[in-house]
This record gives C-alpha cells, structure tokens and sequence, in this order.
C-alpha cells in the first residue's frame, strides 16, 4: 500500500514538471535582454511633418516606416508614408514620402529624398529602395506622374553605401507601371552590375569596372515586362509586348526567344535555385469569358524548346515559388469553395499539401519547409482586426499557430509578433526564441540579417541573447554628392531609455517549479508520517 501512494505520488510529481515546459518545438526558449536604441518617430517622423505644406494640406496620418536592411546588417535604409488630403476637399488625397539612411542601431539618419503627390494634379514618389547583393551599393526610382497617375517620367538613382551619388539614369517610362509594380531596374545576383529599361533598349551597368553596355531590342512600340536575373547573373529572361518570352545572354549579348503566343506571362518566381530551369505560362481563353485556362511550362537548359507540366483553371490558381531542389514548385489550386496548395514536380505529378475552406497562400523556407498562411475568418467581426493562421508544414505533420496579426519568412525562421510578442522559430533546429518588446502592439517588424537588431514599426531595438549583446562600432555617414541628403539630428525622449529582461516562455520559471516541487514533497512526506 505504502510502495503503491509513493508510486503514484511520484508519477503525480513527473506530471506536475512535464505540465510546466514551455511551449516550443524543442521544449526550450531562450532568455534575451532587448533594449531601445532608436524611436525613428522623434527623428525621421518629425522631419517628414515639417515637409508637409499645411497651408495646402492636412495630415490624414500618423507616418508608416518601412525598414530595409543590408544584406550584412550594417547599414539601414527606410521609408517614411504620410496621408495627407487639400484643405477644404478631403476627398482628394494624397501622399508624402521619403527615403532616409541610417546605422544599423537606427543612429546618424541622413534624408536621401522626399517627394509629393496628389490624386487631382499628381506628382512625385520615391519608389522603394533596393541594395545590391555586396550591400556596396544601393537604388531607387523618382517617378513622376500626372492627373490619374499616368506616368510622365522616371530616373533611376544609384549610391554607394557612404551616400555618394554614382549614377542617374533616364528610364523609359512606359515600362514603369503602375506606382506599386516591380521597378524597371534589376541588380544582378552575383555581381555590382545591374539592368536598367531604356527605352528601347536593356542597359547594364558594372559598378566595380565602371562601364556600361546596352542591347537595342527589335521592334516598334516595344514593352518589356518581367525581366528578372538568373541566379548565375549569366542571363536576364523577360516579357515582351504580353507575346514572346526572351533570354538575354549577357555575356554575348545575343538575345533568344524561347516561346511566343498571343498571350503569355511569368508569375513572380521565374527562375529555379540552380539557374537551369525557367517557368512560365501561356493563357487560352475561348468564346465563354470564364472559360480561361493557364498551360504551364517549364523551360530546362538541357532540352530545346519548353515541355507543359500542368493546367490550372482558376485566375486565382498560380505557381508560387520553386523548392530550393529546384524540382519542384509550389503551387495553389482553387475551386469555388475552397483552395489548396500543392507540390507540383517537373514532371507534372502534384501532391497535395494542405487545404482550406478560404484562401491560403504559401512561403518555401530555404530548407524546404512549407510555411502555409490563411485569413482567419474572425477578421472578418468586430474588432476586425486582420489576423492570419499559420501552418508550418514537413514530413512529420504541421504545426499551427493561430491569430497572428503579421508575420515572415527569412531563410529558415519563421518570425511572428502577438500581442506585444515577436517570436522567432527556426525550422532546422526547431529552437524558438521570443522577444517582449515595451510596445502596445506591434504592426510590422523585421529583423536586421546579423540579429544584433530588430526594428517594430518605428522603433529599433537591440537585441542581447543570453544576457549578452555584441557591440558594433560603426561611424556616421558621410556627406554626399547627391544634393537632396540632409542630416537629421537625434532626439529621443524619455521613453526611448527603455531597458527591459524578458523571461521569454511566459511560463512559471524554473525557480518557481522545484519551490513548488519541494514544498509538495514535504507535504506528501509529512502525510505519510501521520499514515504510518
């Protein structure tokens, strides 16, 4: 009787430690020490209010900052989005935006340039900016525009990552779209050249040799879309005039069309991970308007001409992203009431993955985990606040994460922020670490490459893991050649003093657990006593 209490008393106990694990893939987290070092608000948001003309204009936000990192974390570049409307008409509105520099800890901020647009007379907006794959280097599109935004103009401005002008060039500016489309310049992957549309013609720029060399590309009244890069910066593959598909052998500088329809064009992902395989489709309409179907192909170096791996049949239903194998592709199937993603090989064969009673779209981790996000259908009643359910899908089943209200994919981590929370999950060692930030909530963030910082909306904050943090030691930039560069100058308030240690499970430490153990040993030995 005695040995039976002691068994189950014992098993009571193992049940008890096991109850109070954190919640994570591996049954660990860890402790970090985030601190502030930068409210860009006080510095970059109060400069853009004092752009604003508000004898024209009233203020219809609070500014929206965008963080773009360098791909080795040191340096920062970020955009500032005001609303404003004319006085007196609120129904016209309109947009200041402006592009600034700055450390990686958020320190030393420089404007690059700003720019102004209405929807009655139109204007100027600073497109996002991009980095070159060194970081050396980085760009951006003015655009100018008139009444319903028909594009008048456009340049292309290139600087060196110390704020020196290196090039300005004159883009065609048919090629430029719409405001929100992919700019009509392309940085190369492997080296300091990138691809610019002139018009009439594909210019590439060598930054380290300084020159450049254009291909006039044949025909009148051409229009080229969808130029991207191969990963091996050999070729550049683009759309012109919605018929033919054509490679630019950069090297040679000879062009060949691979493909030509009456209607043809490229998803977002073109190339495969080795290079070797490009991906496209050709849309086929018949005498009913929704009678619309999309062949797609693929194209291998090794064959001659293209080989049609599958059809979709929904405007909704599109290829995704090649696996890093670059055998296959992700694919999302919908019907009328529901949709899917799926594995689609290059040789046509699909596998389903996951599906959902609503639209679901999906991300392909560098390790081949599949992250797959829906629209929670609670965003839809009050307090309709936008949230997504997460599904983190491998060979061994899926995890789920409910509820998030942002969240991203950056090679092998998946990151998401909940409440005051970001969270930060990687699918290879399947450690997870939280970062509590002293924010109300947070609306966007992303983290810097070398993960000494993180930057929630418009604050930055640095990052101690394991109670300790690398200190980086960088300088101010420079003066610039580029004649709009002002230098805006630090003010944080008290708030921006933040210093906060996060034990980051949100669970009973590990203290609390054996106290709590010990005093219901003692418990159980002093009641054995009176039994005995």
């Amino acid at each position: 009787m005695f040995n039976k209490q002691i068994t189950l008393t014992l098993m009571f106990i193992a049940l008890v430690c096991i109850s109070f694990q954190p919640v994570s893939a591996n049954g660990s987290l860890k402790q970090t020490n985030v601190s502030v070092v930068s409210d860009l608000n006080q510095t970059a948001g109060k400069d853009i209010m004092s752009l604003v003309n508000t004898n024209r204009f009233d203020i219809d936000s609070k500014p929206v900052f965008d963080v773009i990192w360098s791909p080795d974390g040191s340096h920062m570049l970020f955009e500032v989005f005001l609303n404003v409307a004319l006085k007196g008409h609120s129904e016209l509105g309109g947009s200041v935006n402006a592009l600034y520099a700055a450390n990686a800890d958020g320190s030393g901020i420089t404007r690059i340039a700003w720019a102004e647009m209405t929807s009655s007379n139109g204007g100027k907006t600073i497109t996002p900016p991009v980095w070159s794959q060194s970081g050396d280097y980085f760009a951006y599109m003015e655009v100018v525009k008139g009444s319903n935004y028909k594009t008048k103009s456009a340049n292309i401005s290139v600087m060196s990552n110390d704020l020196n002008l290196i090039q300005k060039i004159e883009l065609d500016p048919k090629m430029t779209g719409l405001e929100s489309d992919v700019p009509n310049f392309k940085w190369s992957p492997k080296e300091n050249k990138f691809a610019a549309l002139v018009p009439g013609k594909i210019v590439i720029y060598n930054l380290k040799e300084k020159n450049e060399f254009n291909v006039s590309i044949p025909g009148d009244n051409v229009e080229i879309t969808d130029m991207e890069w191969s990963p091996d910066g050999k070729k550049i593959v683009f759309l012109k005039n919605s018929h033919d598909i054509i490679l630019l052998d950069v090297e040679n500088r000879k062009f060949n069309q691979i493909y030509s329809a009456e209607q043809v064009g490229m998803y977002g992902e073109k190339w495969s991970n080795d290079g070797k395989k490009l991906i496209f489709y050709e849309l086929k309409t018949s005498g009913n308007v929704n009678d619309v179907s999309y062949d797609i192909y693929v194209m291998d170096e090794d064959l001659e001409k293209p080989v049609k791996i599958t059809t979709l049949y929904s405007g909704s239903s599109r290829v995704i992203e090649w696996y890093p194998d670059s055998e296959k592709i992700l694919v999302k199937k919908c019907a009328e009431n529901s949709c899917a993603l799926y594995s689609l090989s290059i040789t046509g064969e699909m596998k389903k993955l996951i599906e959902k009673a609503r639209d679901i779209d999906g991300m392909v981790a560098s390790n081949g985990y599949i992250l797959a996000t829906s629209l929670n259908p609670n965003s839809r009643t009050p307090p309709y606040i936008r949230t997504y359910d997460l599904f983190l899908l491998n060979e061994s089943g899926v995890l789920t994460i409910e509820n998030v209200p942002y969240y991203t994919l950056e090679g092998t981590d998946v990151l998401f922020a909940k409440d005051n929370k970001i969270s930060v999950l990687n699918t290879s060692t399947n450690d997870i670490w939280e970062l509590s930030l002293p924010v109300k909530s947070i609306n966007k963030f992303v983290l810097d490459p070398s993960k000494n910082f993180i930057a929630a909306d418009n604050t930055i904050f640095g990052i101690n893991e394991l109670g300790t943090h690398k200190q980086l030691i960088m300088g101010n930039y420079t003066d610039s050649t580029a004649p709009e560069v002002v230098t805006i100058e630090k003010d944080l308030d008290e708030h921006s003093k933040v210093n906060t240690t996060e034990e980051t499970s949100g669970l009973p430490g590990f203290t609390s657990i054996i106290s709590f153990i010990g005093i219901f040993i003692a418990f159980i030995c002093i009641h054995m006593k009176k039994i005995r």
